[in-house]
């Protein structure tokens, strides 16, 4: 029998199918601390650019790291959760030249899963010495420790991290980065995380920990910015402020992308991204301000890379319009803010129109809230729950309470609504798959 890194990596504690059953004691930053000495500190010849935030840290990671490879750096990107593999969370994004148009693969520069498993076999004795010494390392910080190992050995220049959740106690603030970015902030996982704004503001904030250190932020609420200013404060750290310090100027909104004017250190006018939504540009923002604050640490930015690098960025499963008839749309929205990003997209890219909504939820978000906003494009609702084990059970009773208005009814799972939903929607129509990364990556799979 060969190894089996799957079965292996399933030997670990994993809260990502059952965060609801999670507490604070669950997360921390010591287990990393000893597992990188246990790895001999792959980390250590580094620079890294790390994101927090509630929504659009993904999204601006993968921004941020197409610029930088299209300035000519091989760039280590990390992100969470996946689609379909965990190896498609460690991707090495090699320099982009010139002519070069968008990502052929879905995600482009995945490790390979021989790789991986030549990676996990080569620190196997490594980790079970840990183990025998009784430190019981997770799932998600072997994973972000093998992954920054994959980069230390590629050689890239620059490592973009993107957190896992919160940022004081995720595994990724182990590391010293040079570049923080936080996106917008809202209330999530108040389980973990805290109850009111400024609680989860505090925790997302603490990525910011060194007066080295240059700092980002995408607009906030005012009681999420207070102790975002104030963090960044105690350190002596002025930091970018998108649409204040880095004035962002919508131009046009389409199916086919957003184009925007960003001022920066230069005048960037006419950029654009295939990404939908006025959010998006947003997220380019950070990302550049990000990439300008990199400048700092020797790294060198064009207009050319800037451009080019917004331009050729994919990101499966964000407000993706997929072709076909139907129209299906699918994004991976799981926050009321990030539902309300969505409807706001949906009625700028189609307006006056409105959707089969193919909804599906996570048991640990604010359900009530996601189906409110969702609900304003709805002409009908096909409810499913993913194959997932945080996926939410929907009940006829609840559909009918979430949705008073509109016809909803209950698949038996995410192939079945979408057929359901397919024959709603006619070949005119539009479908919108929308409501949880789980719900979202069963929906793209499925052939219209």
């Amino acid at each position: 029998m060969g190894f089996d890194s799957g079965e292996y990596l399933a030997s670990f504690v994993n809260w990502e199918p059952r965060l609801d059953k999670a507490g604070v004691s669950s997360f921390g930053v010591e287990r990393m601390d000893a597992l990188l000495k246990a790895l001999r500190h792959p980390e250590s010849d580094l620079i890294f650019a790390h994101i927090a935030g509630s929504k659009g840290k993904g999204s601006t990671a993968v921004l941020l790291a197409n610029i930088l490879r299209s300035a000519g750096y091989r760039t280590g990107l990390y992100t969470s959760p996946h689609l379909y593999s965990y190896h498609e969370r460690i991707r090495v994004l090699e320099p982009r030249s010139p002519d070069e148009g968008g990502d052929d693969e879905v995600f482009e520069g995945s490790i390979a899963p021989e790789e991986f498993d030549e990676l996990l076999r080569y620190y196997q004795d490594d980790i079970e010495a840990l183990r025998r010494r009784g430190i019981e390392i997770t799932y998600y910080e072997l994973l972000t420790a093998l992954a920054v190992a994959y980069f230390a050995y590629k050689k890239v220049k620059v490592v973009v991290l993107e957190t896992g959740l919160g940022g004081r106690l995720d595994a990724t603030n182990i590391f010293e980065t040079s570049v923080c970015g936080i996106t917008p902030i809202g209330l999530e996982h108040t389980a973990i995380l805290g109850s009111t704004l400024g609680l989860i503001a505090g925790e997302k904030a603490a990525i910011i920990k060194s007066a080295g250190q240059r700092a980002a932020f995408a607009p906030q609420a005012p009681e999420v910015m207070a102790v975002l200013q104030e963090r960044a404060r105690s350190f002596g750290i002025l930091p970018t402020v998108v649409g204040v310090d880095l004035p962002l100027e919508i131009l046009s909104e389409s199916q086919d992308g957003v184009r925007f004017n960003i001022s920066g250190r230069r005048e960037y006018r006419g950029l654009g991204t295939v990404l939908a939504g006025a959010h998006q540009a947003q997220n380019a923002a950070l990302a550049l301000a990000m990439a300008e604050d990199l400048e700092m640490y020797g790294l060198v930015l064009t207009e050319e890379a800037v451009r080019q690098g917004l331009a050729c960025t994919r990101w499966p499963g964000r407000f993706e319009i997929r072709a076909g008839s139907p129209t299906l749309v699918v994004d991976a929205a799981h926050t009321v803010d990030s539902a309300r990003a969505c409807v706001q997209t949906f009625q700028s890219v189609f307006p006056g129109r409105r959707a089969v909504l193919l909804l599906g939820a996570g048991v640990d978000k604010d359900i009530a809230g996601i189906c409110r906003e969702l609900g304003v494009v709805a002409q009908c609702v096909v409810a499913a729950q993913a194959g997932h084990p945080r996926a939410h059970a929907f009940t006829t009773d609840e559909l009918k309470e979430r949705f008073p208005d509109v016809e909803a009814v209950i698949a038996r799972d995410v192939p079945q609504a979408m057929l359901e939903a397919r024959r709603r929607a006619g070949e005119n129509g539009i479908i919108l798959a929308a409501g949880s990364v789980f719900l979202a990556a069963e929906a793209r799979a499925c052939e219209l």
